[in-house]
């Protein structure tokens, strides 16, 4: 017998819209993904660390922005997370565009959770991932960008989110146009 919880069941109906697509995407742009953070947040840090523990490789912002972000989109991943500040989104989301990326889903976390957020046409269900998540935002962004074509289940499944961040923190996707 399963067990589930109502919520766990909610998550799992709001990601199939996200998910749905994923094979498709996959077949156009490939399954390598790179989790970018800033590791001086403790956002920056819990994303990091959810996304190891699914296998993604994540990468500490660090250094001149502009120049990080031409060394990262280099390798042409098929998707680009993060957890930041918004100063460092701006620049990388500038660098993206000239390396023919585009903003998908922004996500405002403040205070033990997510306080709402920006999504492109066929990206919402991040968003809806996301604000379902409350103060497990972090670790669900992590969870969906680190394997985007599984179940969120294990982020979404009610984790208590770690330490929280003074300010507003930007969880954010960078999607190939």
């Amino acid at each position: 017998m399963i067990r589930t919880t109502r919520r766990n069941a909610l998550m799992g109906a709001l990601a199939v819209p996200t998910v749905a697509g994923l094979a498709q995407w996959r077949w156009r742009h490939g399954d390598a993904t790179l989790l970018l953070y800033d590791d001086s947040l403790a956002a920056g840090l819990r994303f990091a660390a959810a996304g190891a523990e699914r296998g993604g490789q994540g990468r500490a912002i660090a250094g001149d922005r502009v120049r990080f972000g031409r060394e990262a989109l280099a390798q042409r991943p098929a998707l680009v997370a993060g957890v930041s500040r918004h100063a460092d989104f701006i620049l990388l989301a500038d660098v993206a565009r000239e390396h023919g990326y585009r903003p998908a889903a922004t996500i405002y976390g403040r205070a033990r959770q997510c306080a709402g957020h920006e999504c492109q046409p066929g990206w919402q269900g991040v968003g809806r991932m996301a604000r379902m998540a409350g103060g497990s935002w972090v670790e669900a962004l992590a969870d969906y960008a680190a394997k985007p074509g599984e179940a969120a289940g294990r982020a979404l499944g009610g984790l208590v989110a770690g330490p929280v961040d003074s300010g507003l923190v930007l969880g954010w996707v960078l999607a190939p146009r």
